[in-house]
């Protein structure tokens, strides 16, 4: 409405969402401030600390008081009266989902891409020397979760004679894991016979994918070896059903890593249990962090997990880490995807 050629405003259609917005993003930015400060020092974090860490220009009540709220709210928490604040695991919740990942230095991505560059291992032994090289990048226990084996065409197989009636199968695929069963077959197969069953069974899936039917040419094949072809095909088989396998590396540093003696006892028991390990690692997809209780802790633990996933012609895998929930998440989600993009690229060439 307007009055003697002023414009008035009625007080009712007025919004104060933009000093609510801001307010809303000074409270963000303290509550950054408070688990950044508190990851650095490791100690509580106090009101002038902050102050000074978001530069905000505001008095230290006003920074008191949103300390409080974010009490209130269960982002933090005050261990004594006169101490500071310790972040909570809600707070390190919303960080994380609000972060930015640093860009890794020219120096450490040259490192991480020389490593793989010049490492020449099979499967297995690829993925423990990449828990290692992570460990060594981020100073805490490392976890790879090799990809399943279908989609992997088959490079060699070979069908070794142990006894009378027992040979081993080994079958190594293109990506260099290597799978082996025990065999049992009828009496009275001599060490030629098995090399017969071995070629033909070779013939038939060397240089297909694991997953796709074998079709073994069976015409001049002495009857009373088709048996022996058939347990070789159904290993074979069962090879495409192979579990993942799990590589750990770094745990040495677990001490250094957690304060707390019963934190370290209870992720040697998860690092421990394949079951447990697989639930954690390959329940989750893209690049995951998970911290405490969101892993299905009983209790709540000081652990959290960074991880991503690489890719494998159609199979999936993962690598990352576990630490305290005070980490330096913004180095260590970069690192982490550094690698898992560089190790997928070396496993696909």
């Amino acid at each position: 409405m307007t009055h003697g050629g002023l414009i008035t405003l009625n007080p009712r259609l007025l919004t104060w969402r933009p000093m609510d917005d801001r307010i809303e993003e000074r409270r963000n930015e303290i509550l950054r401030a408070l688990v950044e400060e508190h990851i650095r020092t490791g100690e509580p974090v106090s009101s002038r600390a902050v102050l000074e860490a978001t530069g905000l220009g505001v008095s230290g009540a006003t920074i008191r008081n949103e300390l409080s709220a974010l009490d209130r709210e269960g982002y933090a928490v005050q261990p004594h009266t006169s101490a500071g604040r310790v972040p909570t695991a809600k707070a390190y919740r919303y960080y994380v989902d609000h972060l930015t990942p640093a860009r890794l230095r020219p120096s450490t991505q040259l490192h991480i891409a020389d490593f793989f560059s010049s490492v020449q291992l099979e499967l297995g032994r690829l993925l423990k020397a990449t828990t290692d090289l992570l460990s060594e990048m981020t100073h805490f226990p490392a976890v790879a979760i090799s990809p399943g084996p279908v989609g992997e065409q088959v490079r060699s197989l070979s069908v070794v004679q142990l006894g009378a009636e027992t040979a081993l199968m080994v079958l190594v695929t293109s990506s260099g894991r290597v799978s082996q069963e025990l065999i049992r077959f009828q009496a009275g197969l001599t060490a030629s016979d098995l090399e017969e069953v071995e070629r033909v069974v070779a013939a038939s899936v060397v240089g297909l994918e694991l997953g796709t039917e074998a079709l073994p040419n069976l015409g001049a094949l002495d009857g009373r070896l088709r048996p022996a072809v058939a347990e070789v095909l159904g290993a074979v088989k069962r090879a495409e059903r192979h579990t993942a396998d799990i590589y750990v590396g770094g745990t040495r540093q677990m001490a250094t890593v957690f304060d707390n003696l019963a934190t370290v006892h209870r992720v040697l028991e998860v690092l421990e249990g394949e079951a447990r390990m697989l639930e954690i690692f390959a329940g989750a997809a893209g690049t995951s962090i998970q911290l405490g209780t969101e892993m299905g802790m009983s209790e709540d633990v000081d652990m959290a997990v960074v991880s991503s996933s690489f890719l494998s012609k159609s199979s999936v895998g993962r690598v990352g880490v576990i630490g305290p929930m005070r980490m330096d998440y913004k180095k260590v989600i970069s690192t982490v995807e550094s690698v898992s993009r560089e190790l997928g690229d070396r496993i696909g060439s």
